[in-house]
């Protein structure tokens, strides 16, 4: 009888467990969705009814702790994200960013960067330390530490979208129309349908066309107007940055023209003035553009993607390359696995 009422009670309390782990995953899952949805509030409660079926659980502590953040009430995000701190484990690293970048965005910027770079010194590094760490240098106009710390979340993971697109704003800050665009069309490469796609493309568009402009039409000629700046042609870029000027000129002239892919014409021509600022490169540049992006573009174009990276990085703004994308999977499904091991391969080479 005793052996019986001990198997009941076994079974009662597994069963008891089973629910509350189900209704566990029913709130985390609940507030996840409503966190993606931009719905904060909601997301909040559901991870506070999660908390109270389980005080201790750090999962929950650090999903909250996002939501507040998101949701602009950092002292609960770093209450939260403390107690993940303080519990360790796997969201150890993840916490401490969502702690980081509430101080942040009070306004504790140099606070911010201590903990970040406490971070990188005590941890193995992390892609996403070194981008929020970028983003603490940058509100403070430190662009050289702001780079630094972008370049190395790169090397440490060269698939974070982010941190290609905040290196392209941070380049086109310091007016570097060729080194700009060198991340601007990788950020497309590894995040091509987004909305930020859209913001990047148009970004694209603009350093295409600097430096040109076309003025009122005399009579049946339309006068382009081209600016080069002395300063910028005897630099690892100068060639490129004549070639994109003069391409850019060439394309205004004939804007009236019908055009099959003018992103596809304008990608090629950038692309096929790139080796010249390779050769100079291997005297003068900075090592990620020598090291990674120009021979990823050399090896791209060396393979015959060309025409194929032109589709991919605009089907945002192109519903055409989208069907044809779509109608040659094979193609594009050897371009992404092609592109994959050719990152990896030129990472680490740095190792």
């Amino acid at each position: 009888m005793k052996k019986i009422l001990f198997t009941l009670c076994l079974a009662l309390v597994y069963s008891v467990t089973l629910h509350a782990q189900n209704q566990l995953e029913h709130f985390l899952k609940e507030g996840v969705a409503y966190h993606d949805q931009g719905l904060y509030d909601q997301a909040i409660a559901s991870y506070q009814k999660m908390l109270e079926l389980d005080p201790n659980s750090s999962l929950g502590h650090y999903e909250i702790s996002l939501s507040y953040m998101y949701n602009k009430a950092y002292d609960l995000a770093i209450e939260h994200s403390e107690k993940v701190i303080e519990a360790g484990g796997r969201l150890l690293i993840p916490a401490i960013v969502v702690k980081a970048s509430s101080w942040s965005d009070q306004g504790k910027v140099q606070d911010a960067i201590d903990l970040l770079e406490e971070t990188t010194e005590k941890y193995e590094l992390d892609v996403m330390v070194l981008y929020n760490l970028a983003i603490c240098h940058f509100k403070r106009n430190d662009l050289e530490n702001a780079e630094r710390a972008l370049v190395a979340g790169i090397y440490t993971d060269p698939f974070h979208p982010s941190s290609h697109y905040m290196l392209a704003v941070l380049k086109e800050n310091q007016n570097l129309r060729t080194a700009s665009m060198l991340s601007a069309y990788f950020f497309l490469l590894l995040e091509p349908n987004t909305a930020r796609s859209e913001k990047m493309l148009a970004f694209l568009d603009r350093a295409f066309m600097k430096g040109v402009d076309a003025s009122p039409e005399i009579g049946e000629r339309k006068v382009i107007n081209l600016t080069l700046n002395e300063n910028d042609l005897d630099t690892q870029y100068g060639v490129v940055e004549m070639g994109l000027t003069m391409a850019a000129a060439v394309s205004l002239s004939e804007q009236d023209k019908k055009k099959k892919d003018v992103f596809c014409e304008r990608t090629t021509s950038f692309l096929e003035l790139l080796p010249a600022a390779k050769e100079r490169g291997k005297k003068e540049g900075l090592s990620l553009d020598t090291h990674f992006y120009l021979p990823f573009y050399s090896a791209l174009s060396s393979a015959n993607y060309k025409e194929l990276f032109c589709k991919y990085t605009n089907q945002r703004a192109s519903d055409t390359n989208q069907k044809w994308l779509t109608k040659n999977e094979k193609k594009v499904k050897a371009f992404k696995a092609w592109t994959e091991e050719k990152i990896v391969e030129l990472i680490q080479l740095e190792e």
